[in-house]
């Protein structure tokens, strides 16, 4: 694993009390992400493999507000994602593209997109998303709709976009 999630999280969800803790390589620092002033915690590649091919969280080439979150063959500029801590919350968001990762809908299935960051600068609570970091593999929670960023049933394929659900997906941290 090149990189590690530096991020120190603790969030108060309706499911309980999730607690991370993982070492901070650049914890501290704050810096511009574009459209706000945040803590950066650091920069991740996210990715689901089936047999034996790997399938990354990405945006699109050129991605622009309300575009959707899709799976992508390899890492590269539009599948690195910032990590940006929130002020208000303490919980991170995730920005590729000056755009933050948002789930707003509260039914399972739905698309996560890419979205402007709001609420001054921390993002909003459909922005936010409460990492589970266990070994190599991490879940998140959006902090609004309690709902996992996750892989449609149907996949992981090449081009599918990404959503949200009940049951979470492991998305491998590289």
């Amino acid at each position: 694993m090149r990189r590690l999630i530096p991020v120190l999280a603790a969030v108060l969800l309706a499911a309980g009390t999730l607690s991370t803790t993982v070492g901070a390589a650049s914890a501290g620092t704050t810096a511009a992400c574009r459209e706000f002033t945040c803590t950066v915690t650091g920069t991740n590649f996210f990715h689901v493999t089936n047999n034996s091919v790997s399938f990354f969280l990405g945006a699109p080439n050129n991605a622009h507000s309300g575009a959707t979150a899709w799976l992508k063959p390899s890492e590269n500029r539009s599948t690195e994602w910032l990590d940006c801590l929130s002020t208000t919350s303490n919980v991170p968001v995730l920005k590729n593209g000056g755009l933050a990762l948002t789930s707003r809908s509260s039914s399972p299935g739905a698309d996560v997109t890419l979205t402007p960051a709001g609420n001054g600068g921390n993002g909003f609570a459909s922005q936010q998303w409460a990492f589970v970091v266990e070994s190599t593999t991490s879940t998140f929670r959006n902090v609004k709709t309690g709902l996992f960023l996750r892989v449609r049933n149907n996949g992981p394929a090449m081009g599918q976009t990404v959503t949200t659900g009940s049951t979470p997906t492991n998305w491998i941290v590289s």
